[in-house]
């Protein structure tokens, strides 16, 4: 039987000898620099995370969970360059692309010489894995998903607010639906406990009982729960 767990402190998922990562937006440093601020590139910092991960959890093969590219129509070729140079990177030798909507033309950005799949979703013993922006049919119990880049926003007593990454855990149409935290946490954030989910498959959700949990595993009570001014 294989086996699904989450990694302890990062937006990371071991299933079997897979390891599973969502929606890294290469190339959003140039959409960000374009708007007049300077942000280094966060594509060798992400190799390297995924490198770490792939040692810690000794795993053989990679699953990109969607928008691995920020670019939604076409790309640049800033981004092509930094496409190229985060798969050159990576020591993973079995690497599969589960598209997303920001992964047009992702195709045409593959290096030589790299085994690398491209698929609208995959399927490991009873988990199916898709971005989540498109509708689908599976019999499988439990769908996970990227493309929400899920966050909570918490007010303290003085005032301060803080927004965190999270885990979203839930129910739709009798089909336990994971949701995955984004891999770049420079991506923008769906705050669950004030915006509404995104996608087709995240709108089914039953969002009055689904869990949230932080990185670190704590569960800090359903969505519907978590108030905010």
């Amino acid at each position: 039987m294989i086996f699904m767990r989450f990694l302890n402190n990062f937006p990371a998922i071991k299933i079997g000898r897979c390891l599973v990562v969502a929606d890294l937006h290469i190339g959003i440093t140039k959409d960000i620099y374009d708007k007049g601020i300077f942000i280094p590139s966060q594509s060798e910092k992400m190799a390297g995370k995924i490198n770490k991960l792939k040692t810690i959890t000794k795993t053989n093969k990679l699953i990109l969970l969607g928008d691995v590219k920020h670019k939604i129509y076409g790309f640049s070729i800033h981004e092509k360059n930094e496409l190229e140079g985060f798969f050159s990177r990576l020591k993973y030798k079995n690497i599969v692309i589960v598209k997303g909507n920001h992964d047009g033309d992702i195709e045409r950005m593959i290096p030589q010489g790299k085994k690398i799949s491209v698929k609208k979703s995959v399927t490991i013993g009873r988990y199916f894995l898709t971005h989540g922006h498109r509708n689908i049919t599976t019999s499988k119990k439990t769908i996970i998903i990227g493309h929400n880049q899920p966050h909570v926003k918490f007010r303290d007593k003085m005032g301060g607010i803080y927004i965190e990454p999270v885990w979203i855990i839930g129910m739709a149409e009798k089909k336990k639906i994971i949701i995955m935290p984004a891999f770049n946490e420079l991506c923008g954030a769906t705050v669950v406990n004030k915006d509404e989910l995104l996608g087709p498959i995240a709108k089914s959700f039953d969002k009055k009982n689904a869990k949230v949990y932080l990185l670190d595993g704590t569960d800090i009570g359903t969505i519907s729960s978590l108030k905010v001014d």
